[in-house]
């Protein structure tokens, strides 16, 4: 796709770009919090650790989720709205009004069981949210001349690992992006997810560890630009070493230091 001729400038092409890489980011990071709180709710001894983990998701929704989500609801024109523009905006106000929904219901759960239930339902409407945004409402608001992008999305929610509101490390948990092939650590299969989103997705995902914890990244090459990205984005945040170096197969431990 040439977001150059779908969007109405070279600058809007350009936000478009950023838009989609901090929806794939969110959709890491969505990810991770969301195993983190299946993985201590689990544990009939970490009830603490279970809110803890629910309080966090429900934050990155409350901080980055619901702003993002009902800055596009908002975004269309009433006026001279298109059919077609008419119908993307009912789907983003949906969109936003079942994040804000889900949110809220997962903020009030008590029981281990019903907050991963809850956490679920959030986490699927979320999901919906990210994927026709990012092929749907983003490229039509970059063609509309009345809309900008540049400015159209709230700043970005802060980082989701590391310490709670608080100041206290969160609970344990890991990315939910597949099994487990080292003990600790889940698996984050790099081959399956898009190229054009590939390194943000991963971005995302290792914002929401928590501090101790890490994922299992597999891939069919030597990482390195993505290593090169990470140090100058994060650098001594996470610590990584070879799991299985080649040559068909790359597998890197990487944690939250």
């Amino acid at each position: 796709m040439n977001n150059l001729v779908l969007a109405s400038s070279p600058t809007e092409a350009a936000s478009l770009e950023e838009a989609r890489t901090r929806l794939a980011e969110a959709a890491g990071t969505l990810g991770t919090l969301a195993n983190n709180l299946t993985a201590t709710a689990g544990n009939p001894a970490a009830a603490e650790l279970a809110q803890a983990d629910q309080g966090a998701l429900v934050e990155f929704a409350e901080k980055e989720l619901i702003p993002v989500s009902a800055a596009l609801a908002g975004a269309f024109p009433a006026a001279g709205a298109t059919a077609e523009s008419r119908l993307l905006s009912t789907i983003a106000n949906a969109h936003a009004e079942r994040i804000a929904s889900t949110a809220k219901s997962l903020e009030t759960q008590e029981a281990p069981i019903h907050m991963v239930q809850a956490g679920g339902r959030l986490l699927e409407a979320a999901t919906a949210f990210i994927t026709q945004a990012s092929e749907w409402i983003l490229p039509a608001l970059a063609q509309n001349t009345a809309v900008s992008l540049s400015t159209l999305l709230p700043k970005p929610a802060a980082a989701a690992g590391g310490t709670d509101s608080e100041g206290k490390a969160p609970a344990s948990g890991g990315c939910a992006c597949g099994g487990h092939d080292e003990p600790g650590l889940a698996e984050l299969d790099t081959r399956v997810i898009p190229h054009a989103i590939r390194h943000a997705t991963i971005f995302g995902a290792l914002e929401g560890l928590n501090t101790g914890k890490g994922i299992l990244l597999v891939a069919n090459h030597n990482p390195l630009p993505l290593l090169a990205q990470l140090e100058q984005r994060s650098p001594g945040k996470f610590e990584v070493s070879y799991v299985e170096d080649g040559p068909e197969l790359w597998k890197l431990s990487m944690v939250r230091n």
